[in-house]
């Protein structure tokens, strides 16, 4: 459980001055890490939630909600899953909403009736979108053949990252490297976790 102490606020404005500097993710946490104390998870949640300012403003700049959706049916289902559990989110620098989870609950039954839900949701808005699961994530192929069952538009491929920036759709994950690469992107999840759920916000303590 991450608690907000000032040491904290000072390593994520320390973080954040060294990568826009370009120095690389991983000496900057090692030097924050040891200057400030910083345990596992408060670690994580800067390598998760604090990103250089110019590649924060460019994702910014590209959402947008615009047919299709192409959905990262992991992240998706994962971010929505640990909701559920009561998980601790964060509205990150970029205003898409994390968790730390990385992904643990990748074989949770519930991973197909939280797409299913987003799927719900988007058929309601009349959105065309599809989920695009991970081939090399255990379980994926019956995963895809549950959702399939209920009339949803899925693909699983080898590499779910390269397929969802190739697609040319808006790209509706929170993985980062994916939301840099991609022409479109929407927050779809966190989008009304903001407004059901505790979300901290991290970015005030850039302010």
């Amino acid at each position: 459980m991450i608690s907000w102490r000032e040491q904290l606020r000072e390593a994520i404005l320390d973080y954040r001055y060294l990568l826009d500097r370009g120095y690389g993710s991983k000496p900057s946490l090692d030097l924050v890490t040891g200057r400030y104390g910083l345990n596992g998870e408060e670690r994580l949640l800067l390598f998760r939630c604090i990103h250089p300012k110019k590649e924060v403003e460019m994702i910014k700049g590209k959402v947008k909600l615009e047919e299709p959706l192409i959905l990262d049916g992991f992240n998706v289902g994962l971010s929505l899953v640990n909701a559920w559990d009561g998980e601790q989110l964060f509205l990150c620098d970029d205003n898409f909403v994390r968790d730390l989870g990385l992904g643990r609950k990748k074989g949770d039954s519930r991973l197909v009736n939280a797409l299913v839900s987003v799927g719900e949701l988007l058929i309601s808005l009349g959105l065309k979108f599809r989920i695009v699961l991970d081939s090399q994530v255990s379980m994926s192929g019956e995963i895809a053949g549950k959702l399939r069952r209920l009339g949803l538009d899925v693909s699983v491929v080898n590499r779910a990252d390269k397929e969802i920036i190739a697609s040319q759709g808006t790209s509706v994950t929170s993985d980062f490297v994916i939301l840099r690469e991609s022409t479109k992107v929407f927050d779809l999840v966190g989008s009304f976790m903001v407004d059901s759920f505790d979300v901290n916000k991290v970015q005030d303590f850039l302010e």
